[in-house]
């Protein structure tokens, strides 16, 4: 359809980011994670730091054992 060439765009700019960075897939589900982070982060109109302190706001806490475990 007419949004095919923005999606070629996105697959080319995975791959090429993909092959550019990582070179091996052990950890392939971490790289894509990060990847649509990234490119969702690119897309959005909010600032960094509000998006930081809404999701801030939004989870309740996250105690240091939690994050070492």
């Amino acid at each position: 359809g007419k949004n095919f060439p923005d999606l070629h765009r996105a697959i080319m700019g995975f791959k090429s980011w993909l092959r550019g960075i990582h070179h091996h897939a052990n950890h392939l589900q971490a790289y894509i994670d990060e990847y649509t982070y990234r490119f969702n982060r690119s897309n959005m109109k909010v600032n960094l730091f509000e998006n930081l302190i809404s999701r801030m706001m939004k989870l309740g806490p996250y105690p240091y054992k939690m994050i070492i475990n």
